[in-house]
């Protein structure tokens, strides 16, 4: 792969851990930060995509500072995902029930937490919305879903995302790409509710995998990769258009346009 076309994904990958930073916080001394304005609630969704049909179960306590997603896909009547994702007060966990291992994600909150760092303090929903905004969204309206009111956000980026917020909690989230629809919609909310700390912990069962350590060491980004992204963002369209171009002919004028307007965005989102 050309340099700047691994330059391109790893900047993308950056900014998929930013998204990290709403499901994992690290807790201060006063426990200021909080992810939500619920102490508890617990949602379940229902979930279409190429990848299959499924469901997804939410639930968290301490104002999110503990959190699980239950996710699983099946298609063609053979389960295809079978994973949950831990947080809990600044540890996270990856664990594939069906290969039985478990990850340790609290390596790559850290790097987000760093990127993060100085944007919005304390206010979680301040940054998510920030965070969106990166994206190359921005708030277009209100609906009620579920009898709650929601912000309606859209993102334009590699398609079109739409996100129903309530409490900075997603209730139905839409993405065409290409013209394939993925959804992922909740059908209940419980809230005041009670979990215990084993329901925060990955299972006796599974086994760690340390490969996701490996990875991030690989990941980190260094004076010169900076130099690189600060290069980039200061690039013409029409000189960042020749340098995809030259290394990858086959990508589309719309490739090229969002892979520009989202590096821009990254760095103003990381000033």
């Amino acid at each position: 792969m050309k340099k700047s076309q691994t330059k391109i994904k790893q900047m993308t990958y950056y900014l998929s851990v930013l998204f990290m930073l709403l499901s994992v916080v690290q807790l201060n001394a006063q426990d200021k930060i909080t992810r939500y304005p619920i102490e508890s609630a617990k949602l379940t969704y229902n979930i279409k995509s190429p990848e299959g049909t499924g469901t997804k179960v939410l639930f968290f306590d301490h104002y999110g500072r503990r959190e699980s997603q239950h996710e699983t896909i099946q298609k063609r009547g053979k389960t295809v995902k079978d994973k949950i994702i831990i947080l809990n007060n600044g540890k996270s966990y990856s664990i594939d029930l069906l290969k039985n291992t478990a990850q340790d994600m609290s390596q790559t909150t850290g790097m987000a937490m760093k990127m993060m760092a100085g944007v919005t303090g304390n206010d979680m929903s301040a940054t998510g919305k920030k965070m969106l905004e990166g994206m190359g969204g921005e708030k277009v309206g209100s609906e009620t879903f579920l009898g709650k009111p929601c912000e309606k956000w859209e993102v334009h980026t590699m398609g079109k995302t739409t996100i129903l917020l309530w409490k900075g909690i997603p209730l139905k989230t839409e993405t065409r790409v290409f013209g394939i629809k993925s959804t992922e919609e909740a059908t209940s909310i419980k809230t005041g509710l009670s979990f215990s700390n084993a329901d925060f912990q990955p299972p006796a069962k599974v086994k760690m995998d340390n490969s996701m350590e490996d990875l991030n060491n690989g990941m980190q980004m260094t004076d010169k990769d900076q130099q690189q992204l600060k290069k980039l963002q200061n690039m013409s369209y029409s000189d960042f258009k020749k340098m995809m171009k030259k290394d990858n002919p086959n990508l589309s004028d719309e490739e090229i346009e969002q892979s520009y307007k989202m590096m821009k965005k990254l760095g103003n989102f990381l000033k």
